[in-house]
C-alpha cells in the first residue's frame, strides 16, 4: 500500500529541513518514506502494508505540527511553545522550574499555561538560556552533590547568567543564607533571592544576563 501527503513549507530550503525534521522523529521509520520537493511543498510517500501506513501518517502528521510550531517561535510569529517541544529547542530536556524564574529575573514576562510555555522574551534568548539552565543543572548537581535541591537551583540560574557560583556560595553562607551540616540547606526561597541578587550584582564574575525548603 503506498499514501502520499502534501505537506506546505514556505519555501524548498524549509521542505529540505522539514523532510529531514521528519525523519529524525519518534515514531517515523525512514525506510518507509521517500520524499519530494516541489516548490513550496513537501510531497511524502509512504509505503508498506495498510497497518504500518496507517501508523506512519499520524507519526508525520505529529512530527510536521511541532516543526511548525517551532519554526514559528523560533522565527518570533509566536511567543508560545508546547512543552514537549522545547527539548527540540535545546536538545535536551529542559528544567523549566529553574527557566521560568530566570526568565523572570530577566525582566521577561514567563510562565507555564495549560502545557505552553508563554514568555515576552525573544525567542533566541529563551532558547539561549534553555540551554544554559540544562548544562549548569548538570554541573552544579556534579560540583556540590549536597547541596538542597532549591539551592541547585539557584546556584544554576546564576551560572546560567554568568555569575560564579562558588562566590555566591560563600556570600550566601556569610548572609546566613545557607546552613551547612550534612548538607547545604538554602533558607530562603530561591526564585525571590534568584532576583535581588541579580539586582545586586552579588556574586558577579563579569558574566552577561542574556520556596522555603522542603
Amino acid at each position: 500500500m503506498e499514501a502520499r501527503m502534501r505537506l506546505k513549507c514556505e519555501d524548498p530550503v524549509a521542505c529540505g529541513e522539514l523532510a529531514e525534521f521528519i525523519s529524525g522523529s519518534r515514531g517515523v521509520r525512514p525506510s518507509q518514506m521517500t520524499y519530494r520537493i516541489r516548490g513550496d511543498v513537501l510531497e511524502v510517500t509512504i509505503s508498506g502494508p495498510p497497518s504500518a501506513v496507517s501508523r506512519a501518517k499520524r507519526a508525520l502528521m505529529d512530527a510536521y505540527r511541532k516543526w511548525r510550531e517551532v519554526r514559528g517561535f523560533k522565527s518570533g510569529r509566536s511567543r508560545e511553545l508546547r512543552l514537549e517541544a522545547l527539548p527540540l529547542l535545546t536538545g535536551k530536556p529542559t528544567a523549566l522550574r529553574i527557566l521560568v524564574p530566570l526568565l523572570r529575573a530577566q525582566g521577561y514576562e514567563a510562565e507555564v499555561r495549560e502545557g505552553r510555555l508563554v514568555s515576552s522574551a525573544p525567542p533566541d534568548v529563551v532558547v539561549e538560556l534553555a540551554r544554559r539552565v540544562t548544562e549548569e543543572i548538570e554541573r552544579v548537581s556534579r560540583d556540590y552533590p549536597r547541596a538542597s535541591r532549591s539551592l541547585k537551583a539557584l546556584l544554576a540560574a546564576l551560572s546560567a547568567l554568568g555569575y560564579d557560583a562558588e562566590s555566591v556560595l560563600e556570600e550566601l553562607k556569610r548572609a546566613g543564607l545557607v546552613e551547612e551540616n550534612h548538607r547545604l540547606r538554602l533558607n530562603a526561597e530561591w526564585s525571590s533571592l534568584l532576583a535581588k541578587i541579580h539586582t545586586s550584582g552579588l556574586g558577579a564574575a563579569g558574566g552577561e544576563a542574556g520556596g522555603q525548603e522542603g
